[in-house]
């Protein structure tokens, strides 16, 4: 504090001092000489006291304040979760809803699912389930690197409008399972399941 008080008393003197020179742009060595004498080695070697304080002080408030490690037993391996995860035997594929005056069309990243599996479930008129299972590739034992899931998938979603079951198809084209529905507001259905035959 007392070099921090010492400096600035300094700084303030050099100041009023500088803005006293004459400066003649025509001779200005004799006012970088009298600048030297304003701001001396004392000068300069209080500042960097303060450079180096102030850096002190920055590490120790930017440091993290980590807690100690305990010694005991080991924590187990957790496994990497996957964005696309809904438990243990099910992960939940990508989808697009799209909706005309007409129907609802939704959209689903299946590839290579198995298409005897799929069953569709329309609850309520506003809740669609898309259950099925996608089979393990051929080459399997042969895998030296794996970012597709397998297995049973399952998505529930929201529907933007009340449908109807009633001419009701999917199909099925390069990787993307289609289902379309008609809307309708009038229609009164509580559950209806489908096996959908593709």
């Amino acid at each position: 504090m007392k070099n921090l008080q010492e400096t600035m008393k300094q700084l303030q003197k050099a100041s009023e001092s500088l803005s006293k020179l004459g400066f003649d742009p025509d001779h200005p060595w004799k006012a970088l000489s009298q600048m030297g004498q304003l701001l001396d080695t004392s000068f300069w070697e209080n500042i960097a006291t303060l450079n180096k304080q102030t850096a002190q002080k920055t590490a120790t408030a930017a440091a993290p304040n980590v807690p100690p490690v305990k010694k005991g037993k080991k924590k187990p391996k957790e496994r990497p979760m996957r964005f696309d995860q809904v438990d243990d035997s099910h992960f939940s594929p990508a989808t697009d809803i799209f909706q005309s005056e007409q129907m609802v069309i939704v959209s689903c990243e299946l590839p290579g699912f198995e298409r005897d599996s799929l069953e569709i479930i329309l609850s309520g008129q506003r809740w669609l389930e898309i259950k099925g299972s996608i089979k393990q590739s051929d080459h399997q034992g042969l895998r030296s690197q794996g970012e597709r899931s397998y297995g049973p998938f399952s998505r529930k979603l929201a529907l933007p409008v009340p449908v109807s079951s009633k001419g009701m198809r999917a199909q099925y084209q390069d990787g993307l399972l289609e289902i379309y529905l008609m809307r309708d507001g009038a229609a009164n259905e509580r559950k209806t399941t489908f096996k959908a035959s593709l």
